[in-house]
């Protein structure tokens, strides 16, 4: 008889059912000499146990594992909700945050295309300013291209020549001034123009972003017509982190608002040099127009001292015309006496003899013909000095005339081309029109 030991090393080991009855099967048809081994009661029963336990024990843990099916598909079906409702609220949250930026954005990009306008308007006055400067650099000019016909004496480099001058240096200076600020406001525009092409740039980025994630935020499962993307980490290479976006436009921003400050600035230091200039012109030109009203009362003045002056030597030249006429006259009434003097005298020489006597007659016509030709001397250089009186009388008389002539030129000059043509200024400056 076989142990039950040997009779389990005879019988091989099978799971199932059919497997044992192969096994006994083999155990029949083996040698006649092997023993079959016999199973007790206890053995039998402990053999039931096990495979009811064995049964229990793979049903408990089928069903465990069921169980954990159950739980790990609900847990992750949780799980998957959540990250699909985090994202959902991560991606609301980017969206206000993007529209947020982009708001930001838009409204500086308002502010800076209206600062263009602005800067735009202020370098239109600034070169109509610069414009205006033409028309009174050409009457200053004029005025002392005129004020060189003067002649003689009336040609003086006075107060007016002086004050014409400083205007013409003052209004090349402020041409130059203006000019620079010109070229400062064209850089500035190109700045404003620079920072608005990257805020248009940064805004159509935003916008677009908002776009997609919007239609992200919009896909849910049962959303049609959507495919699953392989190897989703290709696109991290060409992500920026959220500081960097967020960096970038504070960056345009900033950038954009200090050109708007600069701009401000530039707007501010145009209207100030316009403002500034015009006074000083205006002043300036109330200036020369005060020398030329000085100048023109003094000669005036002069002219009409000199007009006192021919009056009075024309007067004077008919006084010494008139005793001239009268010495002459005087010279003249001396013949008929001289001419009976010296009859006398000489019918007397012819007295004969002893009667050719130097008597008180004889004497009285020597005398008288001496007394006579005296006055015809005295008279004769009286004459002469009134002559030459005369001569200087009228030569004075010209030289006053003449310098009467110059005197009434130059007042012409002043009064007539410069003062009528510095009017055509009509004084506002070269301030532009509304301010």
């Amino acid at each position: 008889q076989m142990t039950s030991g040997q009779y389990g090393s005879v019988l091989p080991s099978y799971g199932s059912k059919r497997d044992v009855g192969k096994a006994l099967l083999q155990t029949l048809a083996a040698p006649s000499n092997a023993v079959r081994d016999r199973k007790a009661p206890s053995d039998w029963n402990a053999a039931l146990n096990m495979h009811v336990r064995l049964s229990d024990k793979d049903k408990n843990k089928a069903e465990t594992q069921r169980e954990a099916s159950n739980r790990l598909i609900k847990e992750l079906d949780q799980k998957t909700k959540s990250k699909q409702a985090e994202i959902n609220r991560r991606l609301q949250d980017r969206i206000t945050t993007v529209a947020y930026w982009k708001q930001r954005l838009v409204t500086e990009h308002q502010a800076i295309c209206q600062e263009i306008t602005n800067l735009n308007m202020s370098k239109q006055k600034t070169q109509q300013a610069l414009a205006s400067t033409e028309l009174p650099t050409e009457v200053s000019s004029n005025c002392l291209k005129n004020r060189e016909d003067r002649e003689a004496i009336d040609l003086v480099q006075d107060l007016v020549d002086d004050e014409l001058i400083n205007e013409l240096n003052m209004l090349s200076e402020i041409q130059r001034l203006l000019s620079g600020r010109i070229g400062d406001t064209d850089s500035r525009i190109q700045a404003l123009n620079g920072c608005k092409a990257q805020l248009e740039a940064d805004i159509r980025d935003k916008e677009e972003c908002l776009r997609l994630d919007d239609h992200c935020y919009k896909l849910n499962n049962g959303t049609a017509g959507l495919q699953q993307v392989a190897q989703p980490s290709l696109y991290d290479g060409h992500t920026a982190t959220v500081d960097n976006h967020e960096t970038f436009s504070q960056a345009n921003l900033e950038r954009a608002e200090i050109a708007r400050v600069m701009s401000c600035l530039q707007r501010e230091l145009n209207d100030f040099s316009i403002n500034k200039s015009n006074d000083e012109l205006q002043k300036q030109s109330e200036l020369v127009g005060a020398m030329f009203r000085l100048r023109l009362k003094e000669l005036t003045e002069a002219k009409t001292g000199l007009d006192g002056q021919l009056e009075k030597t024309n007067q004077e030249i008919s006084s010494v015309e008139d005793s001239l006429h009268q010495l002459r006259e005087a010279l003249r009434g001396k013949d008929g006496p001289l001419k009976v003097a010296t009859t006398r005298f000489a019918v007397r020489a012819k007295r004969p003899n002893v009667e050719q006597t130097r008597d008180h007659v004889h004497d009285g016509l020597r005398s008288e013909i001496n007394d006579i030709s005296s006055s015809q001397d005295s008279l004769r250089n009286q004459i002469a000095s009134a002559e030459e009186t005369l001569h200087r009388l009228l030569k004075n008389k010209e030289r006053l005339e003449q310098d009467i002539a110059i005197k009434k030129k130059s007042i012409q000059i002043d009064e007539q081309q410069c003062l009528r043509l510095r009017k055509t200024l009509s004084w506002r400056g070269f301030r532009p029109a509304g301010m």
